[in-house]
């Protein structure tokens, strides 16, 4: 259920996305011999547990992505398997093309 928010709620939730400044960045590490892992890492510069609505919108981007790619599984929120490496780092190098940071 989408709550609407007053004018007020959304310039606070605009201005605080504008104010942090963290980085989404994709991490790949070799899970085992048969598949590697993408795993998207939220860089920080403060302490802050503000909810970050950048990488919810990344994690949604790569899922709609992702769903139909052969040999990708997803296994939580913000990781997914790929049995080729050559695949992940082409997912890789779309994310770069496609969102600016």
């Amino acid at each position: 259920m989408q709550t609407d928010f007053g004018p007020l709620e959304r310039a606070v939730k605009v201005w605080m996305d504008e104010l942090n400044t963290s980085m989404i960045k994709p991490t790949l590490h070799r899970r085992n011999s048969n598949w590697y892992r993408l795993q998207f890492i939220e860089e920080s510069d403060d302490d802050s547990t503000w909810y970050n609505q950048k990488l919810n919108d990344t994690v949604e981007w790569a899922a709609e992505k992702l769903k139909d790619w052969p040999d990708v599984k997803r296994m939580s929120f913000d990781m997914w398997d790929f049995k080729h490496r050559k695949d992940a780092e082409k997912f890789i190098t779309l994310f770069h093309l496609s969102w600016y940071q």
